[in-house]
């Protein structure tokens, strides 16, 4: 079969990534994007592999019942989204059915008997314009994402999982001067709407240190869209320059998010930092991750890949000790800042590699009740044994990667573990990314 050669076949399923699955007359295995399960398609092949081709639905020969009209002018040429061709009911419907699809087709028995355990996805408060910040691709045509597998941009003046204050941003700010300077040093700039007072924070990603000139032009542009603008100028090889602001004096590099309830905790992170994209939704997060560690006055907790302290700061309110562990250093600042400012003591963050954080932890024999993990895309390879020396209880795995969740489960069973309960949670609707918390109760002291 050559490259952009069309054929016509039935989608099986959606697999993880978003990708319909179909098999093409040889029995080669095609990967297709915005389809739904039961359609029949006519595709254009546009990559080749060894084991698999890669295509475009070119013409829905039979619908599904679920497909709409994709509410965005960008889409499908842009990379960012891959459902918004489905309604959102059977968004989550198929983020449910993509994650059983791993389960059971994972190479260890005891992750494949999981599969009954995985409940319904809990969806998001918005579907559209749910998005704290967006990263934009800065080019010769203009400023956009890149096309699904490519690094061609599409130019776009309106994001609809963004907000209008950030989708104001996008439309104004490229038309301005102090812009256009700065635009031909720029690789990447985000935009950032802090969640406590609706301000804005411009990061440009550039390609070499900042000239005066630069900071001049980031000055100008904070002093010239609207008040409370904030302008940082970053890149590889030098520390964050800014805030670039009419009156720096009264200025700071911070962010805040107000986690509601009986006690509200106000927390803070760097512009830059990371934070859950999806605020409404990131508050849920927090209350499922408390209600899956069952924390007393006497409960010792250990917090790992911990950011700012996201899930540390609110159990830090219920626990007796929570020791917090995180390898980027402005997290760790902004989590001790928040413990500070929320006046809890009962709380340590160490800077250090996760892993190596263990290893020590293990060789003072610390012990903790419950151990919460929210490692990055790619797991905890190899940590199941660190985590079964140092757990008394329970662990609570908050996974944004379903394949790397599925091989880690397998290393916790082997380890003693028993998996209770496996809730996903839609952190990013018109998109195939799935979060999943997951809650492993140790089976001996």
């Amino acid at each position: 079969m050559n490259p952009n050669k069309i054929t016509t076949a039935t989608v099986k399923k959606i697999v993880n990534g978003g990708y319909g699955l179909c098999r093409a007359e040889n029995g080669k295995t095609i990967l297709v994007r915005h389809c739904l399960p039961g359609e029949t398609v006519k595709i254009r092949i546009v990559e080749q592999q060894k084991n698999v081709d890669y295509g475009v639905a070119e013409t829905i020969l039979v619908p599904h019942a679920s497909r709409i009209a994709a509410p965005c002018p960008y889409y499908p040429g842009c990379g960012g989204c891959d459902l918004q061709h489905a309604g959102y009911r059977e968004q989550c419907s198929l983020k449910q059915d993509i994650l059983s699809d791993l389960f059971d087709r994972n190479q260890s028995t005891s992750v494949q008997e999981l599969k009954p355990l995985i409940g319904a996805v809990l969806p998001s408060p918005l579907e559209l314009g749910y998005r704290q910040r967006i990263r934009l691709h800065v080019g010769e045509n203009g400023i956009g994402f890149n096309r699904f597998r490519s690094r061609d941009i599409v130019p776009i003046d309106h994001c609809l999982l963004a907000p209008e204050t950030i989708n104001s941003a996008l439309e104004m700010v490229p038309q301005m001067a102090a812009f256009r300077s700065l635009s031909a040093i720029t690789e990447t700039i985000d935009i950032l709407l802090n969640p406590e007072d609706s301000s804005l924070c411009l990061l440009f990603n550039v390609n070499r240190k900042p000239r005066p000139a630069d900071r001049q032009a980031a000055r100008a542009l904070a002093g010239g869209y609207r008040a409370g603008t904030r302008v940082f100028l970053e890149g590889r090889h030098f520390s964050t320059e800014g805030p670039f602001v009419p009156e720096p004096e009264k200025s700071n590099r911070l962010l805040s998010m107000t986690i509601p309830g009986e006690n509200p905790l106000t927390l803070f992170w760097e512009a830059g930092g990371f934070c859950q994209v999806n605020t409404g939704q990131n508050y849920n997060l927090i209350s499922l991750v408390l209600e899956c560690c069952e924390p007393s006055p006497a409960d010792r907790l250990l917090d790992l890949y911990c950011g700012m302290g996201n899930f540390a700061l609110p159990l830090a309110k219920k626990a007796g000790w929570v020791h917090a562990v995180e390898s980027q250093g402005a997290a760790i600042r902004s989590g001790r800042y928040n413990s500070d400012f929320n006046g809890l003591s009962n709380i340590r963050f160490e800077k250090s590699d996760v892993a190596e954080a263990c290893r020590k932890l293990v060789g003072s024999a610390e012990r903790f009740d419950t151990i919460v993990c929210d490692p990055p895309r790619q797991g905890m390879s190899d940590m199941a044994p660190l985590l079964a020396r140092l757990c008394r209880k329970r662990v609570v795995y908050v996974s944004c990667d379903p394949a790397t969740l599925c091989r880690d489960l397998a290393s916790l069973q082997e380890q003693g573990f028993t998996v209770e309960k496996i809730q996903p949670l839609d952190m990013f609707p018109q998109t195939h990314h799935i979060e999943t918390v997951t809650v492993l109760e140790k089976n001996s002291p």
